[in-house]
């Protein structure tokens, strides 16, 4: 096999999951476990496993790199990276920017598990109004693995009318009114889309992500002066 569809439990990839169900059999279903899952995101997951015949879990230690660069977040306050720390002796948490915390926990090991699988072409819930999205387009290859988009020109709402008419069983964020997946639990960034998967932890893990916001905005207006 040298095909892969990339599966995160989000709706856009499960309903990629549905319109290419006659493939099961001759293709991966990888999902990339960041070590920082919520337990039934997890079990949702497991689900699946049980459900695909070649289900494969990649992994990632999410909470070694945050312990080792710091929080995401959505603005940086740049006394607070490492080496900001360094220069300038903060000795406040340690922050990165969002994208490199996704790109060392999700991006980066997703893609060397597909190239370790061999793979040469991977399906992608991917669609071109989503507001924050990879730089490839539905055919594009890159480091010698092509591109397949089969949503890409879907909106939303046809993400979930197909999912409604296929009966699909959407993963639980999704169900309690949540925006995005539930990749990692403490995430501290894609503030304007986490508001509903952050009221919706458990009260002490809520109050451990709300205490870091606060930390963090500090940060922010003590390095914002004008």
């Amino acid at each position: 096999m040298d095909t892969a569809l990339l599966f995160s439990g989000g709706k856009d990839s499960l309903a990629c999951l549905y319109i290419n169900r006659h493939r099961w059999d001759s293709i991966f279903v990888v999902w990339l476990n960041t070590g920082a899952v919520d337990d039934a995101t997890y079990e949702y997951m497991m689900k699946w496993k049980e459900r695909l015949p070649h289900f494969v879990e990649l992994k990632s230690d999410q909470p070694a790199n945050i312990r080792d660069y710091g929080w995401p977040v959505d603005v940086l306050p740049v006394n607070n990276t490492i080496l900001g720390k360094e220069i300038t002796g903060e000795d406040g948490p340690k922050m990165q920017p969002y994208l490199n915390c996704c790109a060392s926990n999700i991006w980066f090991p997703l893609h060397f598990g597909l190239k370790g699988l061999g793979v040469k072409t991977a399906i992608k819930g991917q669609r071109n109004d989503d507001g924050k999205k990879s730089t490839s387009r539905n055919g594009d290859t890159r480091d010698g693995i092509t591109f397949e988009m089969p949503i890409q020109d879907w909106t939303e709402a046809d993400v979930y009318d197909y999912l409604k008419v296929v009966k699909a069983e959407l993963a639980p964020g999704y169900i309690a009114g949540e925006k995005t997946g539930r990749d990692c639990w403490d995430c501290t960034a894609y503030l304007s889309d986490n508001k509903k998967r952050i009221s919706n932890l458990p009260e002490d893990k809520k109050q451990e992500v709300l205490r870091r916001l606060g930390i963090i905005k500090g940060a922010i207006d003590d390095q914002w002066r004008f």
